[in-house]
């Protein structure tokens, strides 16, 4: 079985450029890689609330479902983000109940949010970080040593490019870049990439 990486919540951002885009920041214990997820609106509601224990002036579906694990006797173990494909991140969630283990897939965003309540550990793989992991140093990105493509041609991405450029790099620079144009709002660029690696799919 794959090593798993435990994460940490590092922040949720809110884009200024592109109305009802979040940006939700996980980041190994160490600090020194971050991975970033775009996610909804009410979901980012949902993990702010539950981060900072205040009470919503409504309730969220994901405290009703806190509510019934509880009466039920279902504890939740584990969120763990497995699979990266498109710039979509794919997770699933593990819980346990009348000594039993049950995997059941789900939306990265929600299953944090339940991870979060429940007080549950996230996970995510080596292979997602190579794929879109941005690493740091004394605060700075630098370069991923397990990534085809450097920091100082990241950067030249995050200018105006061609469709020619993006069809020479590989499908997981691309998912790399696309995540860091997420963290610096380059959308129209983020936009760019997410079509190359629709059209591979096809």
């Amino acid at each position: 079985m794959e090593q798993l990486i435990r994460l940490a919540i590092r922040g949720i951002s809110l884009s200024q450029i592109q109305s009802g885009i979040y940006v939700l920041l996980l980041e190994e214990e160490s600090g020194r890689i971050k991975l970033p997820i775009i996610i909804e609106s009410l979901q980012a509601q949902s993990i702010a609330s539950a981060i900072s224990k205040r009470d919503p002036s409504r309730s969220f579906t994901h405290d009703l479902f806190l509510t019934f694990a509880k009466v039920v006797h279902i504890r939740l173990k584990s969120v763990v983000i497995y699979k990266l494909v498109n710039g979509i991140f794919f997770s699933y969630i593990l819980f346990e109940g009348e000594n039993k283990e049950h995997k059941i897939d789900s939306k990265t965003s929600d299953a944090v949010a339940l991870a979060v309540r429940f007080q549950a550990p996230i996970y995510t793989t080596k292979e997602i970080f190579d794929k879109a992991g941005i690493y740091f140093e004394n605060g700075v990105p630098k370069e991923n040593e397990n990534s085809e493509v450097g920091i100082e041609s990241r950067s030249n991405f995050l200018k105006e490019k061609s469709q020619k450029d993006l069809e020479k790099m590989t499908e997981k620079d691309l998912n790399a870049l696309l995540n860091h144009a997420v963290v610096n709002e380059c959308y129209e660029l983020a936009a760019k990439i997410k079509k190359e690696l629709d059209r591979r799919e096809e």
